[in-house]
């Protein structure tokens, strides 16, 4: 009776599976197909317009900022180079010279530069009495 049994479930099977048309080959190449249509995607499209190279325009000269160094027997060490009364800097003639500060003059405007005051790095001091 088992036998019979086992015999009705395998042809019911067989009756079952034979209703699918595809092998198992095709439903694999049906999923591999589904798998490569992916949608087109640019992930660096916001960021082209920000690789193009900038048009460079004319140059334009921005003087440095102008600091007062030094003072020594009515000169004023600006910037690398000493200049005394009269003297033209972009900023403007130089009209009065303090033992602090510096006053330019251009047009009608008057700009001071006070004296960059420094670090002391290395303290000399003198012993006296020796």
């Amino acid at each position: 009776m088992r036998w019979l049994v086992s015999i009705i479930l395998l042809s019911m099977c067989s009756l079952w599976a034979s209703s699918i048309n595809k092998t198992i080959d095709e439903l694999l190449e049906d999923n591999v197909q589904q798998e490569l249509s992916l949608p087109q995607y640019d992930p660096f499209k916001r960021a082209k317009p920000l690789l193009k190279a900038k048009k460079r325009g004319k140059r334009v000269y921005r003087p440095a900022p102008k600091e007062l160094t030094a003072v020594f027997n009515d000169k004023a060490f600006i910037n690398g180079r000493w200049y005394q009364l009269g003297d033209t800097l972009p900023e403007g003639r130089l009209v009065k010279i303090n033992a602090t500060r510096v006053y330019l003059k251009k047009g009608s405007t008057i700009k001071v530069l006070p004296l960059k005051k420094s670090k002391n790095l290395l303290n000399i001091t003198q012993k006296v009495g020796e």
